[in-house]
């Protein structure tokens, strides 16, 4: 069963998330801790969850915020 490449949307920078490239795949990493987590975890619940257990004082903060970091 072939894996299914997700892609990461712009949207996800309000969860903290930026992307970085590996061979064809983006993988999505939090510009909170660095972390790069696999492509699996690009869902939206997933990036939240991270976000919410890294540091849940962010989870209400503006989008602007994580694209200053």
């Amino acid at each position: 069963m072939a894996v299914k490449k997700r892609k990461l949307s712009e949207d996800f920078v309000k969860f903290g998330f930026t992307y970085i490239g590996k061979d064809e795949l983006q993988l999505p990493q939090c510009v909170i801790c660095m972390k790069v987590l696999s492509n699996d975890s690009m869902r939206t619940s997933r990036l939240k969850r991270h976000l919410k257990q890294q540091d849940p004082t962010l989870v209400l903060k503006d989008k602007s915020l994580f694209l200053l970091k």
